[in-house]
């Protein structure tokens, strides 16, 4: 599971039905893990954002064809966060404890 500024990310279905019924919060949604990047998606599993391996929070957002486009945004599950310091410290902190 991961934490992205308060709100949680379930690894798969196990762990998003047991944060359901444990204490500290439900998940919002999923992430899955990539080579060099770590995908953002909602409770019904379409990506809305991503971390790249520089450590950029992006919103995703699908168009028409089908493929994504990748904004320098906050993704709405995420929230805005308080400090560009928060965020920086907790999407690497975040980026690099997924990828060892």
């Amino acid at each position: 599971m991961i934490i992205l500024n308060g709100k949680k990310f379930a690894q798969n279905d196990n762990e998003f039905t047991d944060s359901l019924f444990n204490k500290g919060g439900t998940c919002v949604g999923y992430y899955r893990k990539y080579k060099k990047s770590i995908s953002l998606l909602d409770h019904n599993k379409e990506k809305v954002g991503i971390i790249n391996s520089d450590y950029v929070l992006a919103k995703a957002t699908k168009q028409d064809d089908g493929r994504y486009w990748y904004s320098f945004a906050n993704p709405s599950i995420v929230g805005e966060y308080d400090s560009y310091i928060e965020q920086q410290n907790n999407v690497q902190n975040t980026f690099d404890g997924v990828m060892v």
